[in-house]
């Protein structure tokens, strides 16, 4: 799941970016939560008492108090790892806001073509950044390239098989809706109450199973049809960059 912060002093912009953000989301099977903020103090303070921090924070610059490079800079000493996508009305603060290292710029007003092909490229970045899935077996801890798993499955709700990609498995405990949320959902889709694969390793599909290259065919579950339909054609437009 992705979390999100909309910081801007007018309440119109910040309902109307949320609006269209979850528009987008909703469309690609991608799971987010959003917040609004409409003063940079009150983003700063919720940013330095959360425990898990946001992963994308849209930030107006134009604002009464401090502004949106001094809130980016305070935002910046309590964690570096999130993505800034300013908001503005004007584009002379380039220079300035340089060292915040901002991802993108959007003009208000915001159109929601501009906006998906940030959001795109924002899920690509996030995904780029998640490089490892982490586990325990005992008392030791491991972790996996992302990249190496095809295909992973619960075993009785309480052990967890990934299938990599040198035709080894590793096992360990641990709940499949759990392992999900760690799971860039941008290669990763869940395709029935106990397998996810990822979409990287699908030779061939269609609405009733999905072939990986290794040669297993997976079913798809009722329940779960419209939501892979969603994520596998996603992921097929970002492939090609349609």
């Amino acid at each position: 799941m992705y979390r999100i912060a909309i910081c801007d002093d007018d309440s119109l912009q910040v309902s109307h970016l949320e609006a269209q953000i979850s528009k987008y989301f909703d469309e690609i099977n991608v799971q987010y939560e959003i917040d609004g903020y409409y003063t940079g103090d009150r983003l700063v303070k919720a940013m330095s008492d959360l425990a898990d921090s946001y992963h994308l924070v849209f930030l107006d610059i134009e604002m009464e108090g401090i502004n949106g490079i001094e809130t980016a800079k305070l935002l910046r000493d309590i964690n570096r790892n999130f993505i800034l996508i300013y908001v503005t009305s004007y584009e002379q603060y380039a220079l300035e806001s340089f060292e915040v290292s901002p991802f993108r710029y959007l003009i208000k007003p915001v159109s929601l073509e501009k906006l998906r092909v940030v959001l795109r490229d924002v899920l690509v970045e996030l995904t780029a950044k998640r490089k490892f899935l982490f586990y325990q077996v005992g008392t030791e801890h491991f972790q996996v390239f992302l990249e190496n798993i095809v295909y992973l499955y619960s075993e009785l709700g309480r052990k967890i098989h990934l299938e990599l990609v040198n035709d080894s498995s590793v096992s360990f405990y641990g709940k499949i809706s759990t392992i999900e949320e760690e799971l860039p959902q941008t290669h990763f889709v869940r395709v029935n109450s106990g397998t996810i694969v990822n979409l990287d390793y699908v030779a061939s599909f269609n609405r009733s199973d999905v072939t990986m290259i290794s040669g297993e065919c997976i079913t798809i579950s009722r329940s779960r049809k419209k939501a892979v339909v969603a994520a596998y054609n996603q992921f097929i437009e970002r492939s090609f960059g349609l």
